[in-house]
């Protein structure tokens, strides 16, 4: 059971690594995109160059609500609604130091902590609830550059991004 916890914490801290290399290699395509619609003489003053523009910008926030989702691991945000029944409570001291450390805590976590420890020193009352809005977020951010990606593909079929 230990284990699966820890593996789980694990998965969480891959994805948030994935997922940051996804956002960056995008926001690098789009860059790639806006230098060459900006350097091609006919297309300085594109509605194509606008779009490009939102979507990096869109991007870039996109970095935020990723730091603020993955910011506090599961294991302990679990600990503010299930308490002392939490996994968190099961794993070894040395693993349970680990996920303080990843929580942006430097301090060392007693060697038998609270939930009320806990939720004071990451301030668990008074977060919002990140992990709801990173999901809410990500559903119309996907909605928003698949669209504009279908946009910029017709535009481009149709003239060759040419005036």
């Amino acid at each position: 059971m230990k284990n699966e916890v820890f593996h789980s914490f694990l998965r969480e801290q891959k994805l948030y690594k994935i997922l940051s290399r996804i956002a960056k290699y995008v926001s690098i395509s789009f860059l790639i995109i806006y230098l060459y619609l900006l350097f091609s003489s006919s297309y300085t003053a594109s509605p194509l160059i606008v779009v490009i523009n939102y979507l990096a910008i869109l991007t870039s926030f996109s970095g935020i609500i990723t730091f603020k989702y993955f910011e506090i691991p599961t294991l302990l945000l679990a600990v503010f609604t299930e308490g002392k029944s939490a996994e968190f409570f099961q794993l070894g001291p040395e693993q349970k130091q680990l996920i303080w450390r990843k929580a942006g805590r430097e301090d060392v976590l007693p060697p038998d902590p609270t939930a009320e420890f806990i939720n004071t020193n990451l301030h668990l009352y008074d977060r919002y609830p990140w992990k709801r809005i990173g999901k809410i977020y990500s559903v119309g951010y996907l909605v928003v550059i698949l669209t504009s990606i279908f946009y910029l593909t017709s535009v481009y079929l149709e003239t060759g991004f040419q005036n």
